[in-house]
């Protein structure tokens, strides 16, 4: 059973995440990776991960005709996985939301661009694997699961949402 806990330790992981790898369909239900890059910021995930997307991607076209995705996390030392559907809308408020200066190198026309798109991902369900923390502690663990022949102890939740 999910907890507010395991919500709140998926939100503290996926603040470390800038970027992801989004996972959609191609028209004959084949799936393709490409790099999303987040816009948190200013919307802590409650649920919902927010992007920016150009109407004219292939992956915004993938998504209007497929809503599911899977987004794909990954560092040194913890990982998460995130299924949901895709919300592509033109709403402005939240495009104001996600805007910051970086998003000018992809819509050089600003936060009106005629091609600009929220992507909202609404979470059906998520996976998480977590080291014990630093390289340092992720390698002392290994150490001890050497030694004492015990698996190393990584945090891992399935969350339904």
């Amino acid at each position: 059973m999910t907890t507010t806990d395991d919500i709140e330790t998926l939100a503290k992981l996926l603040d470390d995440f800038p970027l992801t790898m989004a996972v959609t369909l191609d028209d004959d239900g084949h799936p393709l990776s490409q790099p999303l890059a987040m816009q948190q910021q200013h919307h802590r995930f409650d649920g919902d991960l927010w992007f920016l997307i150009s109407a004219e991607s292939s992956t915004a076209k993938r998504l209007e005709k497929h809503q599911v995705v899977n987004l794909a996390f990954s560092s040194n030392d913890s990982w998460v996985s995130v299924t949901g559907h895709a919300e592509l809308t033109t709403e402005q408020s939240y495009i104001d939301e996600m805007w910051d200066p970086s998003a000018e190198a992809w819509f050089p026309g600003g936060r009106t661009d005629p091609s600009i798109r929220a992507l909202i991902v609404h979470t059906d369900s998520a996976e998480y694997w977590d080291t014990p923390g630093s390289t340092i502690a992720t390698v002392l663990s290994l150490v001890k699961s050497k030694v004492t022949g015990a698996p190393i102890e990584i945090d891992n939740e399935k969350i339904d949402l």
